[in-house]
Formats: C-alpha cells, structure tokens, sequence
C-alpha cells in the first residue's frame, strides 16, 4: 500500500497516529538538523566553535573551509567532544529544543584559526580582529544580559551578554599582539584570552513559544563569522502548545508535523576558499537561475560559486506527505543576504498561498475583526497578503475586540510571499493550494519550487540573487481535517501582553536601587527617536565613508515630547558605534516591565534591518482608534517581533544624494529641512530584562560597520 492509500484508509480519529509512518513512506532527502533537547528543565552543553572542510558542496575545486558549532553534551572535563552519535559538527547546523523555564548551560569554546588581516575590512578600526575572537547571543530569547559573574581565575560565566571577546589562545596574547587594540577592546567589554567561557542563561515560565537562533556578535567580525557558517537554531516549546489542525482543537498538531529550514549561504572562490565579506554583486545575473548555486562573475571571482543551502544541502527535495500538508519554520542566518520566499507551482508558474503562522518565534494574534488594511499595514514589511480561509464561528475562545464566542481567537494570514531580511524567522503551514489559494487537494503528480525571486533593497542598496532552494512535491488527495487553515489558539502575540504574560509582571531578579546618574525614565507621551544612516566623519574619503573608501554606518538619537517636537539637548546626530553611550531605561514602579514608543527614521536610500535585543516590539500607530491592533494600548497586537525592516528614503532636490551621487544617505538636516522623505514606523518596545545589550540593523555589514547603540535596563528606584 502506498502513502496516499494509507492515509485514505486511516480514519480522522487516526490521523496524527498514522502521521509519522507517512513521514517515513515518504522520501524525504532534505534532513532534519541534529536536535538536543532539554532534560529535567536543563540542556547542559559543549559548543566549540571551528572550521571544517565542507564536502556537501557541488564544487569542482578544493573543498571550502567553513566555520561549524560542534556540539554535544557538556563532557566531565576538557574541551574536546568526543566522537560518536552524541556530537553534532554539521555546516548545516543544528536545534536546540527548549521549553519555557528551562535553564541553558554552555560550555563555551572558541578554536577558530587566525585570519589574514587583508581579509577584514574593519581590521583598521581594530587590529585584534585578525585573531578571529568570537562569543554567543541567543538571538530572540527573552533573556536576561547578565555579565560575568565570576571572578578570576575562575571560568567566567555570562546571561546573554555580548559585550565580550573570547580569544583563541592558540592564534596568541591579544595583550601583546597589540596593547593599544587590547586596552581600547577592554575599555567596552571583557577580553577572555583562555578561549572559554560559559553560557548560564534562564528562559522565563511565560517564554514565548517558537523559533529563534544562535549566532557569533563580537562587533566588526560578525559578518565574517556569521558568512561563515557559525549559527545554530533554537525551539521554545512544543507547537501544539498554540498549533490546532481543526476547528474543535482535538488534534493539536505534533512535532513529527514540523520542519525546521535553516538558511544559509556560502560563497566560495574558484581556489576553494570562502569569500566572508560576501559581496551581493558575486553571480553574473546573466547565467540563470540556480538549483541551491549561482556562478560567479567570471572577470571578478573566476571559477566561484555561491551556495544556498537548507540544512547545509543543496536544492534538496521535499515531499509534503499528506494532504494536510506541513509546517516548515524558516530561519535567515545570512550575514546580509535578504530573500523574497515563494512557494511555485512548477505546473503554473504562479506563487502559492501559505499560511503565516508565526513571525520571529512569536504566533501572530489578528483579532477576527481585523481588517485588511490593519493586517497589510502590520505584516507588509514581511508578507505579500493573499486571501486566507475565514474563521467560522462556534463556541471556544472569547474574541477580546468584538465580544463575541468563536472559535478562532487569531484570524488566520495568508501570503504569497515572504521578505526575508537577515535573522528573520517564519513558520508557516504548507499544503497544495489551487488557484484560488483553496484547499482543494494536489492532483497526481503536484509539484512547486522553494525560491527567492531576488531582491533590490533600495537605489543605494543590494542586488540579491534569485535562486531555488528546494523541490516539493505533494501528496495527492483531498484533506481531511485541515480544511482550510490551521487553527491558532488564543495567545501568541497576545498572550505576551496579558495579565501574567512575559511583558507583565514583576521582572525577576530586580530590587529598587537608585537611577545611575543621567538616568530617568521618558516623561508621559515622549517617545523616543532613532536616525539610521550613513555618519560623514573627517577625513573621510567622502559621504559615509572611512579614509580607505569602506562605508560606514550609524545611528542618531533624539527624543521627541508629547507634542511631536524634538526635546532641547537630547539630539545626538548620526555617528558610528560608541559603546561607552548608552539609552538608559529605567523599569516601571514597582519592579514591572517599561514600556516605550520609538520613532524609527531610516534617511539611507537603501533598507535597513531593525533588531533589538533581549525583547520583542510590535508595530504601532499612535493615532490608531482605541479598537485597532495598531493602537498602542491594543492587547491582540497581530504580531510581536524582533527585526523589522525600515523603509528606505527618497532623497529630494538639494539633499546629500542628490547633490553628491556617491552619498548612500540623507543628513538629519536634509530631513528637518524637508529635504528627504522619510517614512517613520512606530514601535512599541516592552523592557522585561534587566542588564546592557544592544540594538542596530541586522545586516551585519551594517552592524560591523557602526550602525549599533547600547541600551542600559536599571532597576526602578522604588
């Protein structure tokens, strides 16, 4: 009996019993990245962090030298992981499967090889960056940014802090190799020359459940490292916990339901060595479309490849094996490289509707009521909206915007399209849609395409190729329980914001303490406004760039009271990375989290990537009415997220662009003069953790390159 005969025989009542045997009837080349779950609330680890021949790569020269996280369970003594099924060192990458309140221990380990200085553009900003020093962030845990907790010489012992640099011993003394860069290097952080450090980092009880991941942040190397190779995934809870297949929520929808799709790409010079500063200009747009590759510009990288990857295999295959179809979690873990996702299908060349689950590891949360314009205006920056079943109403959870009992507390999102800027994550349900995205089940032989269709990130920005990262095929028949769409349960974004949710009670760990000097929380209906763009420094070589031509990237800062208007003496104009500046924010009363309105202002003619660290933000409108998911106050916010990306500007006659055609960037002066315009985007931002990180663009170009500021969480004073 084949597959589709053994799912028609099963009766509904069965069906997700018989789900993991059609898994297996089903060939399924794409694998699963190697998992390590927690045990008794602790997942205890060694991640080593090195390079290895990569051999999966369809490559005619020497096999490239990537960068890999070994990992297995933290051994007794040493830093070696021991040989055998235990231990992970995959270029593909690997998941770390956690559950709220669980505790993540890591040994740390860094033996990455030093770097010829000509291969990093930010050598000259710092010379200590040839030793290749590297650390963690657990990019989208709602953690605290706990700093070392232990004195020498003991191991030191961090939360997700990444105000630290930990050195190969073996590439030699960064003390010595250049006491300047060392001294300048501790000025802004730890320098650990051991290579080791460890990772104690507690998840809240209320953690949100989803997707986030795991990547290198020592600033001006993370592009290279993360180009590289060097990231890893993590699951926060089971995704029956908020998934239903029917509309009575009798068949939550298990793990074997999910696959985990992790991005990455690699390009590689024709003498076998990877190219880690990754220039969007590599392929020549005039050799196709690849499968999972494109061949590069022959006159400027002869004989090289660049290579996209799922799992770290190229253009694999994967066969949804039931008519109910799958959910597949996407994680971007390209160092800069955006992607327009679409699922094709190969008999109409036209793009398939899938249902948007989750965004950045938080479930979205549209009220039933929401209309069109809301959810365009909250996700546009993410989807390309497509009509999606309608919920139907029966008794369950209560609809908190129209006060009627129905089944679906979140309606349900589809899109034809999925913008994908570096970091982002999607979960989405994959089934055979028809033409008018129904349902209808997949006739014999339904096939689409996994693809980006290549991206423009504005006049001044990037060209990111087209390429095809997968074959899908479909399991022939009608559905027999996902009619339409999966049923989200009431929570996900909102639940974050409700009573007893993440963002509302007491934050752990902190006691009223005096403000620190400087500090104090905004005034009522003051927000703060953030500038991205390109700083002009003297004795640049021109506008937004440094002396040897490299640009150079920033942020600038300004608070803006209750009546739109900029505050006296709090405008900082757009420079690169300073960490000894920080943006103090000081808890609520009482210990419970703040919360605060930015303005965020974009003035480069290409996009930008907002990020910021240990929290999650949703997209607001201040002038939204009291029932819009867009109001401030709303508690079905669509969607909690952490990257966002920022619409570019449109430079006007007599702003820098225009007078100078090398500028990427608008001045704060071309803006306030109206001279450029600017699409601001509002975000509400709730602070639950205490301690010093970062936000910046995650375009690690931009990152590296000085578009980055630190935010301080204190303790309230009462």
């Amino acid at each position: 009996m084949n597959c589709s005969a053994k799912l028609a025989a099963a009766s509904v009542a069965a069906f997700f019993a018989s789900l993991a045997g059609a898994s297996q009837c089903a060939s399924a080349p794409l694998a699963e990245p190697s998992v390590f779950r927690s045990a008794g609330g602790v997942l205890d680890l060694m991640i080593i962090a090195e390079t290895k021949p990569v051999t999966a790569f369809n490559f005619s020269g020497p096999n490239p030298t990537a960068g890999v996280y070994t990992v297995c369970p933290r051994p007794a003594a040493g830093t070696d992981c021991p040989a055998g099924a235990g231990t992970a060192s995959s270029y593909g990458g690997f998941r770390l499967a956690l559950q709220p309140g669980d505790r993540l221990k890591i040994r740390f380990v860094n033996k990455l090889p030093a770097l010829p200085p000509e291969w990093l553009t930010r050598i000259d900003e710092n010379p200590l960056l040839a030793l290749d020093p590297t650390n963690l962030h657990t990019h989208g845990l709602v953690v605290a940014a706990r700093p070392n907790s232990v004195a020498p010489p003991g191991v030191p012992v961090y939360g997700d802090f990444v105000f630290t640099s930990v050195f190969n011993p073996a590439n030699g003394n960064p003390a010595t190799y250049d006491p300047g860069a060392y001294n300048k290097l501790h000025a802004h952080g730890d320098v650990v020359s051991t290579g080791v450090v460890d990772y104690d980092i507690q998840l809240p009880k209320n953690h949100p459940l989803g997707a986030a991941w795991l990547h290198p942040h020592v600033h001006g190397i993370a592009l290279n490292q993360v180009s590289a190779g060097l990231a890893g995934i993590i699951s926060v809870g089971d995704i029956a916990s908020y998934a239903c297949a029917d509309e009575a929520c009798a068949y939550p929808v298990p793990e074997s339901y999910v696959r985990h799709l992790i991005m990455k790409d690699f390009q590689v010079l024709g003498s076998g060595v990877g190219n880690y500063q990754q220039d969007p200009t590599f392929c020549d747009p005039q050799r196709g479309v690849g499968n999972g590759v494109c061949s590069a510009n022959e006159e400027s990288y002869p004989g090289g490849k660049w290579f996209f990857t799922l799992n770290g295999q190229q253009y694999p295959s994967i066969p949804v094996g039931t008519p109910e179809g799958e959910i597949w979690r996407l994680t971007n873990t390209s160092a800069s490289v955006t992607y327009n996702m679409q699922l094709v299908n190969d008999r109409t060349g036209k793009p398939m509707a899938v249902q948007v689950l989750s965004l950045d590891g938080v479930s979205v949360s549209f009220p039933a009521s929401a209309t069109a314009g809301q959810v365009v205006q909250i996700g546009k920056h993410k989807l390309k909206l497509a009509k999606c079943a309608a919920p139907t109403p029966t008794t369950g959870d209560w609809s908190i915007t129209s006060g009627l009992k129905q089944l679906y507390s979140s309606a349900p999102v589809c899109a034809t399209e999925l913008f994908m800027m570096p970091a982002g994550r999607a979960e989405i349900h994959v089934a055979y849609r028809d033409a008018a995205n129904s349902m209808s089940g997949a006739p014999q032989g339904a096939t689409a395409t996994l693809r980006s269709t290549g991206v423009q990130t504005g006049p001044a920005g990037d060209p990111w190729p087209a390429v095809n990262f997968a074959s899908v095929s479909f399991a022939p028949g009608k559905p027999s329980i996902v009619k339409e769409a999966v049923h989200v349960k009431n929570g996900g974004a909102a639940s974050t914001l409700s009573v007893g949710g993440i963002f509302t009670g007491p934050v752990p760990g902190a006691k009223a303490t005096p403000l620190p000097s400087g500090c104090a929380p905004l005034a009522p209906g003051h927000r703060r406004r953030i500038y991205f763009g390109n700083p002009n420094i003297p004795g640049g070589a021109g506008p937004g760039l440094d002396a040897k031509e490299n640009p150079i990237f920033g942020l600038g800062y300004e608070e803006i009271d209750e009546f739109g208007k900029p505050v006296p003496n709090t405008f900082v104009d757009i420079q690169q990375f300073d960490p000894s500046m920080k943006v103090c924010v000081p808890l609520a009363d009482y210990q419970r989290p703040a919360s605060e309105i930015w303005e965020l202002y974009n003035l480069s003619t290409e996009l930008h990537n907002f990020h910021i660290h240990q929290t999650k933000f949703r997209r607001v409108d201040p002038n939204a009415p009291i029932w819009s998911p867009l109001n401030p106050n709303s508690k079905q916010p669509g969607a909690m997220e952490d990257t966002m990306a920022l619409p570019y500007a449109e430079a006007g006659p007599g702003s820098q662009p225009a007078t100078n055609p090398d500028a990427a960037s608008c001045t704060v002066a071309d803006f306030k003069a109206g001279r450029c315009k600017v699409t601001p985007v509002y975000v509400k931002i709730p602070f639950a953790q205490l301690g010093t990180f970062v936000f910046h663009c995650h375009i690690l170009e931009h990152e590296d390159g000085g578009m980055m500021a630190a935010i301080r969480v204190v303790p309230s004073p009462k």
